[in-house]
């Protein structure tokens, strides 16, 4: 094997800066002040959420809970969103056919949740946060199918389970 010098090493670095060896690049660095803002913000908003939903059968005869919306109100059919909170009651009761047919998406929604209050709580307590970078076009397809499959779960909501 023969030795580099200096200069092809620098060369061979800049080239494999310029070009992208993948598309999609994960790594774990120190946290900026921004990442534990998004933590804070995370388990702030999904922590009281949690707790809701784990009370909603209790909470819900006694009319303590917030029933209807925009869409409800005003063109009598369901929201994309209508039936997460029921879906989140049924896994706190660990029901994933009652969740299932509530909201087919809800039990992924449910254990993302849970991923996300576990990944905010270590940003928080490791200082150290995910690095992830992608192309344009990775992006677009994420958030395509993000789209898609809440629009396919709405669809089912109103054709197959009749809502």
């Amino acid at each position: 094997m023969r030795p580099t010098s200096r200069s092809s090493v620098r060369t061979l670095q800049r080239s494999a800066r310029s070009k992208p060896s993948s598309s999609l690049a994960v790594g774990v660095a120190n946290a900026a002040p921004v990442d534990r803002t998004l933590a804070l913000t995370c388990l702030g908003l999904t922590i009281p959420w949690l707790i809701y939903t784990r009370f909603y059968f209790f909470l819900q005869p006694r009319h303590l809970t917030f029933d209807g919306g925009f869409f409800m109100t005003y063109f009598h059919k369901p929201d994309p969103f209508c039936g997460m909170t029921r879906t989140f009651a049924w896994m706190w009761r660990g029901d994933l056919l009652h969740a299932l047919s509530v909201y087919p998406l809800g039990p992924l929604i449910f254990v993302a949740t849970l991923g996300v209050i576990a990944y905010s709580a270590a940003v928080l307590v490791s200082g150290r946060a995910l690095r992830i970078a992608m192309t344009r076009r990775i992006m677009w397809a994420v958030i395509t199918l993000g789209v898609l499959a809440l629009t396919l779960n709405w669809a089912s909501k109103l054709i197959w389970l009749g809502m």
